[in-house]
C-alpha cells in the first residue's frame, strides 16, 4: 500500500506544519552557502590558508559549547523567546561572513554563527517534541529530515548557479548568498515570534500553567546519569561518525586515493546520498513508525556494515565496477541514515522528562556534531595507512557494534518508548480523547479486544505539549 506524503502532513497540527514550513525556508538558505566557506574565504577573499581552517574549527567548537548553553536556557524560558533569539543570532553570524575581508571579521562571524546555529536544531526538535501524539512526534522528526535534505539540496543547486554565473563580481555574488542565508534565519525568527502564540491557542493549551513553576533546576550530569539516555547519545555519536563524519572525508579519500573512482563517479555518489535520503523518508517515514525503534537501530547497523564492506571492495576496483559498487554502498548508508536519526531523536524525546527536554536535545546536537567532527579527524589519521584499509575496517567494526547495541536495547527500552502506541498516546500526554482511537467507542466502553496500555518510560514524567 502506497503512502501519500500529503495525507501524512495533513495529520499534523497547525503548529507542527508551521514549524516544518519555516524550517524548509531556513534549510534552503543554509544550502545556498553550504559548500562554499573554504572557497569563499580562501579564493574569493584571498585570505591566508590558515584562516578558513581556523574559521571552521572555531565555528565547530563554538557550536558544541553553545548548544549546551541553549539547552539549559530552553529548560528555563518559553521556546518562543528562545527560538527567536537563536534565529537572530544565527542570521547575524552568517550575514557577517558577507563582510569577512580579514581574519578578525571571519573569526568573529564564526563565533556568532557557531553560537546561533548550535541552538537551531535544539529548539526545532523541542518544538516538534511538543506534538500532541507520539505518532505525530515521530512523523514530524521524519518529515523534518526529508524537508531538510530536499531544501538544502535545492539551495546548494541554486547557490552553485548564482556563484558561477550571477551578475557582479565573484565577491559580490558570494556576499549576496551569505546575506540571503541570514535573511532566511531572520524571517524564521520573526515567523516563530508571531505565529507560535496564535498556533498554540488554536491547538489548545500547551501544558498546565503550573508546569513551568514546578520544574526544578537540573544539570547535564543528571541527564547523563540516566543510563539509557547516555548510551543512546554515545550510540548516536558513533552513528554520526560512520555516516555524516565520513561521507565527505573518509569515503572520498579512500575511493580516490588509488584512483578507484574519479571526480564524476564521486559526484554521482553524493547525488545518490541526497536522493535516496529524501525518498527513504517519503516512502518509509510513515511505515517506520510501526517498527520497534530497537529494530530500526539494529537494522541500520547491519545496513551500514554491508555498506562499508561494499566501499571496501570498491576501493580495490577500478572504472565502472568501482563506481557502481561505491554507489551501492552509499545507497545503503543513505537508507540507514534516513531511518535511524529521526528514530533516535524521537526515542530520546520520549525518554526525556519535560523539565530536561531542552538539555536532552542539546546533547543530541552535540552528539551529532561530535561524530561529524571526529569523522574527518579519524580519516586524516588513518587514510595514509595501508591505503586507508584500517579506516574502512574500523568503520565496519563500529557499524557492527551499532547493530549489537540495537539488539540489546530490545530488552532494555520500556515498551511504550520502543514502540509507541498512537492509540494510547493522547491519554499519556495529558490530552485524553473521549473516543478510543482504534474502535471509535467512548472511553472506558468495553471492546472486543482488551488493550493493555504500556507504562510511561521509567523515571520520566508524562510528555506534554511544549509551552
Amino acid at each position: 500500500m502506497s503512502v501519500n506524503p500529503l495525507a501524512v502532513v495533513r495529520e499534523f497540527t497547525p503548529r507542527t506544519r508551521a514549524v516544518l514550513a519555516v524550517n524548509a525556508v531556513n534549510s534552503f538558505g543554509g544550502g545556498l552557502v553550504l559548500p562554499f566557506l573554504w572557497i569563499y574565504l580562501g579564493e574569493i577573499r584571498g585570505l591566508a590558508a590558515w584562516i578558513p581552517a581556523a574559521t571552521l574549527a572555531v565555528q565547530a567548537g563554538t557550536a558544541v559549547f553553545g548548544g549546551l548553553a541553549w539547552g539549559a536556557v530552553l529548560d528555563r524560558l518559553a521556546p518562543r523567546s528562545v527560538v527567536t533569539l537563536v534565529m537572530c543570532v544565527a542570521g547575524a553570524g552568517t550575514g557577517l561572513y558577507a563582510f569577512a575581508t580579514s581574519a578578525p571579521t571571519a573569526l568573529t562571524a564564526a563565533v556568532v554563527y557557531g553560537l546561533g546555529i548550535s541552538g537551531v536544531g535544539t529548539v526545532l526538535r523541542f518544538l516538534y517534541a511538543g506534538a500532541a501524539t507520539a505518532r505525530e512526534r515521530g512523523l514530524a522528526f521524519s518529515a523534518d529530515y526529508a524537508v531538510f535534505n530536499a531544501m538544502t539540496g535545492l539551495g546548494v543547486l541554486v547557490g552553485g548557479l548564482v556563484a558561477a554565473s550571477g551578475t557582479g563580481s565573484d565577491a559580490a555574488r558570494f556576499a549576496a548568498l551569505y546575506l540571503a542565508d541570514g535573511c532566511t534565519f531572520l524571517a524564521a525568527g520573526a515567523a516563530f515570534f508571531l505565529l507560535l502564540p496564535r498556533l498554540d491557542r488554536a491547538t489548545g493549551p500547551a501544558a498546565p500553567a503550573e508546569a513551568d513553576t514546578a520544574r526544578r533546576p537540573v544539570g547535564y550530569r543528571e541527564v547523563l546519569g540516566q543510563r539509557t539516555i547516555a548510551v543512546l547519545l554515545a550510540t548516536l555519536t558513533l552513528c554520526s561518525l560512520v555516516s555524516y563524519g565520513q561521507l565527505r572525508s573518509g569515503l572520498p579519500g579512500y575511493l580516490t586515493a588509488g584512483g578507484a573512482v574519479g571526480p564524476e563517479g564521486l559526484s554521482g555518489t553524493f547525488a545518490v546520498n541526497i536522493v535516496v535520503a529524501v525518498l527513504t523518508q517519503v516512502l518509509l517515514g510513515e511505515r517506520i513508525q510501526r517498527v520497534r525503534r530497537s529494530t530500526v537501530l539494529a537494522t541500520t547497523g547491519a545496513l551500514w556494515t554491508a555498506a562499508w564492506a561494499l566501499v571496501l571492495v570498491a576501493g580495490r576496483q577500478h572504472g565502472a565496477t568501482a563506481t557502481v559498487t561505491a554507489m551501492a554502498g552509499v545507497l545503503l548508508l543513505s537508507v540507514g541514515e534516513a531511518l535511524v536519526f529521526p528514530v533516535i531523536t524521537g526515542l530520546l524525546n520520549d525518554l526525556a522528562e519535560e523539565r530536561t527536554r531542552g538539555r536532552v536535545n542539546a546533547m543530541l546536537s552535540v552528539a551529532v556534531s561530535t561524530g561529524s567532527v571526529a569523522g574527518p579527524l579519524l580519516a586524516g589519521a588513518t587514510l595514509p595507512l595501508a591505503g586507508g584499509l584500517p579506516l574502512v575496517v574500523s568503520l565496519i567494526a563500529v557499524c557492527a557494534a551499532v547493530a549489537l547495541v540495537g539488539t540489546a536495547f530490545r530488552g532494555v527500552l520500556p515498551a511504550a518508548a520502543d514502540l509507541p502506541d498512537p492509540a494510547d498516546t493522547a491519554a499519556r500526554d495529558g490530552n485524553p480523547d473521549p473516543r478510543d482511537a482504534r474502535t471509535g467507542a467512548p472511553e472506558g466502553a468495553p471492546t472486543a479486544d482488551a488493550v493493555v496500555t504500556a507504562p510511561s518510560p521509567k523515571g520520566s514524567a508524562p510528555v506534554t505539549t511544549a509551552p
